[in-house]
């Protein structure tokens, strides 16, 4: 990702001990156009079901990938692989398609919780743009959002299994764990932490008790 401006760290924690992998998935992919396909998606279920689907929604998306469709447009023709391709596999993604020149992220989502932008000491949501889960309604769409991005910038994709917490509104806990990504850790004020260290961070703090898959990725525009 260096020829693109930007580094990226991700960090991935199955569910199950003594697994490597689970139905979350996650791609950073620099395209033919120079675009970085960025992507963060979320399988339902556990065990062979979930990987099974999982890998097949990451293979189909790097295989429209190549089309020069927009994040919209691949995730309506994903949706129609998983309704009508593959069987019973339903999930979440969020997919981005970063411009290196213009530093413009276009972006939309299929059910899923939306990137995070951390900007200094701040850090808010991105705003949402429509979109339902994937391999529910064969005629689904979705919309499209973007977002322009500055040096020194982080944006961070994930999964509902990093945050949610039982008993809890999905609305709640993103808002407190908003509120923990940007503040820098004392005697690093100075400092440009790198995506790695950013992720460390984040994976060592967020609090979920859920035990699901969790799956970050922390893009950093350079």
């Amino acid at each position: 990702m260096e020829a693109a401006g930007i580094d990226v760290a991700v960090r991935y924690r199955p569910v199950g001990e003594g697994h490597l992998v689970g139905g979350d998935w996650y791609d950073a992919l620099l395209m033919p156009s120079q675009d970085v396909l960025l992507v963060v998606g979320d399988v339902a279920g556990h065990g062979i079901d979930a990987v099974t689907g999982m890998v097949a929604a990451r293979n189909s998306l790097r295989g429209l990938a190549i089309t020069g469709s927009g994040p919209a447009e691949l995730l309506r023709m994903l949706n129609g692989v998983m309704c009508d391709l593959t069987s019973g596999v339903v999930g979440t993604v969020v997919c981005g398609l970063f411009n290196p020149d213009t530093s413009v992220l276009r972006w939309a989502r299929a059910g899923h919780l939306p990137p995070v932008l951390v900007r200094g000491r701040t850090a808010c949501e991105l705003p949402l743009p429509g979109g339902v889960l994937l391999g529910m309604d064969p005629d689904a769409t979705y919309e499209e959002a973007t977002q322009s991005l500055e040096p020194g910038d982080t944006l961070l994709l994930f999964t509902d299994g990093l945050i949610e917490q039982r008993g809890e509104s999905i609305v709640d806990v993103l808002r407190e764990f908003v509120a923990t990504v940007a503040p820098v850790p004392a005697g690093q004020e100075a400092s440009q932490p790198t995506a790695a260290a950013q992720a460390d961070r984040i994976l060592a703090t967020a609090v979920s008790d859920t035990d699901d898959d969790a799956c970050l990725v922390a893009v950093r525009i350079r």
